[in-house]
């Protein structure tokens, strides 16, 4: 009967947690963005998109991803980027992806393209 009384506590607690934490005081994420992200974690969201631009060869796409980080050009992001993976010890492989992507933005013809 003793167990009986302490995990019915306890459930009750889970639920007056649940109560609180989802239906009477639950977080907004709304203000939430991109550019908000320390610089590890924006290194590694460059590198997820110099990564799909390797696999997929989609620079539209690409670079709808690297516009959401802020208003500047997405080579400064790349650029940024392989700065941090320098500092931070990334792979050679991935500093190569970094690179590759950033080269992709130097070409003339996608100069005029990216926004």
């Amino acid at each position: 009967m003793r167990f009986f009384w302490f995990f019915l506590a306890i459930l009750i607690g889970v639920l007056i947690g649940f109560y609180f934490g989802w239906v009477r005081t639950p977080s907004t994420i709304g203000t939430t963005q991109l550019s908000n992200l320390r610089s590890d974690y924006l290194t590694d969201y460059v590198l997820m998109a110099a990564e799909s631009y390797e696999q997929h060869q989609n620079l539209a796409y690409t670079t709808s991803q690297l516009v959401l980080l802020g208003n500047e050009h997405p080579l400064r992001y790349i650029q940024k980027a392989i700065i941090v993976a320098e500092k931070l010890n990334y792979s050679r492989e991935d500093l190569e992806n970094l690179a590759m992507l950033a080269q992709v933005y130097q070409l003339p013809e996608t100069a005029t393209k990216a926004p």
